[in-house]
C-alpha cells in the first residue's frame, strides 16, 4: 500500500497506508496559502487543479531524503533536542544579564536576537530556535542544498521535537508537587478574615474621620487590617513573609547600603495610613453608644491589630511619605509591599500612590520607620510627600479602650453632657452641635441612636452642616479631646468636656461663627461660607494673595492655590453677606462684622495679579467666548500673546491657551473700572443667564446694594429688631399705607410684608414681628376682607394671603412667590430669593411701585375673535 493524498475540508492531507483516520495523517497543506508546518519552504500552496504542472525542486535534495533512514533520523532528533535545551539556557543567561543591567528591549533582543539583529555591543547574541534547528539539519544532511527544502525540514524537525516533548509529559506520571504556603501565594494574613472586619465596615466606622479609599467590594476584603498587621510585623523586625518580590525588582540593586526582604507585605487594597494621625477621635468613636455594633467591631479590631507593633503610637519614629522614582511603562519595576532595610531602619512599600506620565515618574505610598527619628534620603528614591502623625495617645490606650469596650460594653450615654459641652466651648458650639460632637459626628443614625441623642434627623443634619464648617483636623481634635486620657474615666465619669473647651480656646477661640439658632433659620445658607466672610482673617482667599504662572503644559496655576477664589467663592461670598444682612436683626452683634467682610473681598478683588475663572468659556450659542470678544475687540482670529502665552484685551480681561487651538477667558477685577463697567455687561450678553452667575457675583461685590444692605442697623441710636417688621424699620410708611388703604397699622405692616419680602410666611411674620397668635389673626382677616390680597391654600407657602398676580411654583430649596416681585430680588429654580437692597428699602420701592400704578394685577389675556361658528 502507499501513502494517499485527499482533499479534507477545503485542506490537502497526506494518510499513512492504510489508515485514513485523523491518526494518519502525515501532514496537510491548504491550498492558495503558505505552506504553514508540513511544507515551510513553499511561500505559496497553487490550487490542486495546477498540480499537474509541479515539477521537484531538487531532484539530488529529494535523492539524500529517500536515503535518510530512521536511525539517522532519530540521532537528528537527539540532536535538536539537546542543541534546543542549550539554546534555552542561552536565553535564560541573557535575560537575567539584562534585567540586572536595566537594559531596555530584552525581552526582544537578547531572548529572540540573531547574528543581524541589532542587539547591544556588550548584550550576547543568541540565536533564534530556527537558526539552531537548521544548523543541526545542515550538518545531518549535507547534500541538502535546496534553501526552500532546507527551510522545510527544519520545520518538520521542529514540529516533530514539539510533538515528542509534549506526548513524553502527558505519558509520564505527575510527581506530585508539595502544596505551597497559602502567605507565599496570597499573602501575608491570608487566613485572617475577622468578622466585621472587612474593609467596607472599616470604612464606615472611620467615615468622617479619615478619608479611605480603594479596595471596591470591599465587603469580602480585609486588606487594610492584614496590611497593618503585616507592617507591624516587619516594623516590629521581623523578615517579611508572604509572596516572593518579583525577581526584576529583588535583582535591581538600591545603593547606599539599603537591601531587600526577599518576601513582601500584602499589597495596598484600601488606603488607611490616614488613621494613623486620627487614632484618639477614632477611640472615642469606638465607645459611644449611638455606632452601629458592627462598625464598633471593626474600629476595636483595628486597635488590636495597631497594638501588635509600632504603628499603636506612630510618634517620631514613624513617618508616612511618598517615594518618586523614573517610570518605565515595558520594565517597571513592581514595589508594592517591597520593604527595604537600612541600618535599623526600614521602609514598607504599601503601594502606587499614582504615575505621573507628564514626568514620566511613579511614586510609591510607603511608611518610613527609623527608631532614632533621624530618616534622611532612601536610595535612589526622591522624596515627594511627608507627613509625620503625632502622637495623640498614652502607651496603651488602644488596647485598653478595645479591652474596657469588650468586657463592659459602650459607656452610657450622658443627657446632660451637650450642655456642659456647649458652655465649656463659651457656646462656640450650640446644643446641636455639642450633642453631635458627643456621638463622635455620625453622618446617619438608626431610630434607636436619635432617641438615645434626643436628635431629629434634620437636626442631626443641620447639626452636621454648622460642625462641617470647621476645618477636618479641628472638627477630629474636638471629638478627640473627649476622650479622657484614662479612658476607664468614660464609663464613670462620662466624656471629656472640659478638655473640649481647652482644645476650643487653644484653637478656634477668636472664631466669630454663626450662632446654631440663626444657621438653622437660614437654611439653605452655607454656613462655611458666611463664617469665611465673617472671619476673614482665618480665610486663606481672603488673606493672602498668590503668584499666578503658567506650568510647563501653558497652564496657569498658583503657587498658594488656596489663595486664589474661583466663581463658587465668590457667589457663595454674596449669598452669605447678602443673607445674614437680611437675616440679622438690626442691633445683633454680628451685623459689625459684615462691613469689614465685604471690604476684605474688595481688597482681594483689587489685586492687580489676581485673575479669576468665572465659567465664562462658552457663549449662549454655543462658540468660544474667545473667539467673540476678539472680535467685539477688532483682534485677529489669533496671535497677540505675550512670552507667557497670555492675550491681554483691555485691562480687565485675558485671553490664555485651552484646549486645542481654543482659548479661553480669564477676568482681572482690578481692570475694572465699577459695578457698570462694559466689560461685565459684554460677557453677561455672550454667555448668558445660565452660565453668568459668576461675573453677577462679581459685579454684585462691586456695586452699592449688598454695601448699603450690609451697612444697615449699625447705628447705635437706630431701632433694634427684625428690619422685616416695618413699624420697626419704617414707622412713617406704615402709617402712610395705612392712610392711604384705609387700614389699621397692623394690617398696614402686614400687607408692605406680603408686598415686599421673598418668605412671608405666616411663621416668619410673627416671629418678626413678635405678635401674639390672635394679633396675627386679626391683622390677616382685616387685610383679606379687602382687594389687596387673594385668600388660598397653596403648596409650600406657609401662608394664605396672596398678591393678586401670577404665581412662581418653585421647588426646594426655593420658596414659592408672586411674579411681581421678580422686579425686587432674583427668582429661580435653585436657590433661595435674597434681597440685595436693605429691608427698610425694600419696602420703600415696593410702596413706590404701588403708588406709580404698578401694583400687582393679573395679566389680562387678549385673544382674537373666533371667525364663523363652530362645523357641525
Amino acid at each position: 500500500a502507499a501513502p494517499v493524498v485527499a482533499r479534507t475540508r477545503g485542506q490537502v492531507a497526506l494518510y499513512a497506508p492504510d489508515d485514513g483516520s485523523d491518526a494518519g495523517v502525515l501532514g496537510r497543506v491548504t491550498p492558495n496559502e503558505r505552506g504553514g508546518e508540513f511544507a515551510a519552504g513553499t511561500p505559496f500552496v497553487p490550487p490542486v487543479s495546477f498540480w499537474h504542472a509541479l515539477r521537484p525542486r531538487d531532484e539530488r535534495s529529494s535523492a539524500v531524503l529517500r536515503a535518510f533512514t530512521d536511525e539517522q533520523a532519530a540521532d537528528l532528533l537527539r540532536t535538536a533536542v539537546r542543541a534546543l535545551a542549550e539554546r534555552q539556557a542561552q536565553v535564560s543567561a541573557a535575560k537575567a544579564a539584562d534585567e540586572a543591567a536595566g537594559e531596555h528591549g530584552a525581552d526582544s533582543g537578547a531572548a529572540t536576537g540573531s547574528a543581524g539583529g541589532s542587539a547591544g555591543a556588550n548584550r550576547p547574541v543568541v540565536p533564534t530556535a530556527d537558526e539552531v534547528v537548521r544548523r543541526i539539519v545542515t550538518r545531518a544532511l549535507p547534500g541538502l542544498t535546496d534553501k526552500r527544502l532546507l527551510v522545510g525540514v527544519t520545520a518538520l524537525v521542529r514540529t516533530t521535537v514539539q510533538i515528542a516533548d509534549a506526548v513524553a509529559r502527558f505519558v509520564t506520571p505527575p510527581v506530585e508537587q508539595p502544596k505551597p504556603q497559602r502567605k507565599r501565594t496570597e499573602g501575608m494574613f491570608a487566613d485572617y478574615r475577622p468578622e466585621h472586619g472587612d474593609d467596607r465596615t472599616l470604612r464606615a466606622a472611620a467615615d468622617g474621620l479619615a478619608r479611605m479609599w480603594g479596595s471596591w467590594g470591599g465587603e469580602s476584603q480585609w486588606t487594610a487590617l492584614r496590611q497593618i498587621r503585616a507592617v507591624n510585623h516587619v516594623l516590629s523586625g521581623k523578615p517579611a513573609d508572604g509572596m516572593r518580590l518579583a525577581e526584576r525588582t529583588r535583582r535591581s540593586p538600591l545603593g547606599d547600603g539599603w537591601h531587600s526582604d526577599e518576601h513582601t507585605v500584602p499589597r495596598m487594597g484600601m488606603t488607611w495610613p490616614e488613621l494613623l494621625g486620627v487614632l484618639r477621635p477614632l477611640a472615642y468613636r469606638a465607645t459611644v453608644p449611638t455606632l452601629p455594633a458592627a462598625e464598633r467591631e471593626a474600629l476595636l479590631l483595628l486597635f488590636e491589630a495597631l497594638a501588635e507593633g509600632p504603628l499603636a503610637a506612630p510618634g517620631d519614629g514613624i513617618r508616612e511619605i511618598v517615594l518618586g522614582e523614573p517610570y518605565d511603562k515595558h520594565r517597571q519595576r513592581e514595589r508594592a509591599g517591597q520593604v527595604l532595610r537600612r541600618e535599623g531602619r526600614t521602609v514598607v512599600v504599601l503601594g502606587c500612590q499614582n504615575v505621573d506620565m507628564a514626568r514620566d515618574r511613579v511614586n510609591w505610598l510607603a511608611l518610613d520607620h527609623d527608631p532614632a527619628g533621624v530618616f534622611g534620603a532612601v536610595a535612589h528614591f526622591t522624596l515627594e510627600k511627608e507627613t509625620r502623625h503625632a502622637p495623640a495617645l498614652p502607651a496603651g490606650a488602644l488596647p485598653a479602650v478595645a479591652r474596657l469596650t469588650r468586657d463592659k460594653g459602650a459607656p452610657p450615654w450622658q443627657p446632660e453632657a451637650p450642655g456642659d459641652l456647649a458652655a465649656a466651648t463659651g457656646h462656640g458650639v450650640g446644643p446641636l452641635q455639642a450633642t453631635v460632637l458627643l456621638a463622635a459626628q455620625p453622618e446617619r443614625l438608626d431610630a434607636g441612636a436619635l432617641a438615645t441623642t434626643g436628635l431629629k434627623p434634620r437636626q442631626l443634619d443641620a447639626g452636621n452642616r454648622m460642625l462641617n464648617s470647621l476645618l477636618a483636623t479641628d472638627r477630629a481634635a474636638l471629638i478627640g479631646a473627649l476622650l479622657p486620657d484614662d479612658p476607664a474615666e468614660l464609663w464613670t465619669a462620662g466624656p471629656d468636656t472640659g478638655a473640649v473647651g481647652r482644645v476650643w480656646s487653644e484653637r478656634l477661640g477668636a472664631l466669630v461663627r454663626l450662632p446654631e439658632d440663626l444657621a438653622v433659620t437660614l437654611d439653605g445658607l452655607p454656613v462655611g461660607s458666611a463664617e469665611a466672610v465673617l472671619n476673614p482673617e482665618r480665610t486663606p482667599w481672603l488673606s493672602r494673595t498668590t503668584v499666578q504662572r503658567p506650568d510647563k503644559n501653558g497652564r496657569l496655576v498658583a503657587e498658594d492655590p488656596a489663595a486664589v477664589p474661583h466663581r463658587y467663592t465668590l457667589t457663595g461670598a454674596v449669598d452669605a453677606l447678602a443673607s445674614l444682612a437680611y437675616a440679622l436683626p438690626h442691633g445683633h452683634p454680628l451685623r459689625a462684622a459684615l462691613p469689614e467682610g465685604l471690604a476684605a473681598v474688595r481688597r482681594r478683588l483689587a489685586d492687580p495679579g489676581l485673575l479669576l475663572d468665572l465659567d465664562v468659556e462658552w457663549t449662549e450659542k454655543g462658540g468660544t467666548t474667545a473667539a467673540e470678544l476678539r472680535k467685539a475687540y477688532g483682534l485677529p482670529a489669533t496671535g497677540g500673546a505675550d512670552a507667557e502665552g497670555t492675550t491681554r484685551i483691555g485691562a480687565a480681561l485675558v485671553l490664555r491657551p485651552w484646549h486645542g487651538d481654543r482659548e479661553t477667558v480669564l477676568v482681572r477685577p482690578a481692570g475694572l473700572t465699577g459695578p457698570d463697567d462694559a466689560v461685565l455687561g459684554l460677557l453677561e450678553g455672550l454667555v448668558g443667564t445660565a452660565r453668568g452667575t459668576g461675573v453677577r457675583a462679581l459685579r454684585t461685590l462691586l456695586g452699592d446694594e449688598l454695601a448699603r444692605s450690609v451697612d444697615a442697623g449699625l447705628d447705635p441710636a437706630g431701632a433694634e429688631g427684625s428690619a422685616q417688621d416695618p413699624t420697626v424699620s419704617v414707622p412713617a410708611l406704615v402709617t402712610e399705607v395705612a392712610r392711604t388703604q384705609g387700614l389699621s397699622e397692623d394690617a398696614a405692616a402686614l400687607y408692605l410684608q406680603l408686598l415686599a419680602l421673598p418668605d412671608p410666611t405666616d411663621r416668619n411674620c410673627a416671629r418678626w414681628t413678635g405678635w401674639r397668635p390672635a394679633r396675627s389673626k386679626k391683622a390677616r382677616a382685616e387685610l383679606a376682607a379687602t382687594d389687596l390680597v387673594v385668600e388660598a391654600r397653596r403648596p409650600r407657602a406657609g401662608r394664605s394671603l396672596f398678591l393678586p398676580c401670577g404665581w412662581r411654583d418653585l421647588k426646594s430649596p426655593a420658596l414659592p412667590v408672586e411674579t411681581w416681585k421678580e422686579g425686587l430680588y432674583p427668582v429661580g429654580e435653585g436657590f433661595r430669593s435674597v434681597p440685595l437692597l436693605p429691608v427698610p428699602e425694600l419696602f420703600t420701592r415696593a410702596w413706590a411701585r404701588v403708588c406709580d400704578r404698578d401694583a400687582p394685577a393679573y395679566e389680562e389675556l387678549t385673544t382674537r375673535a373666533r371667525r364663523g361658528g363652530r362645523r357641525r
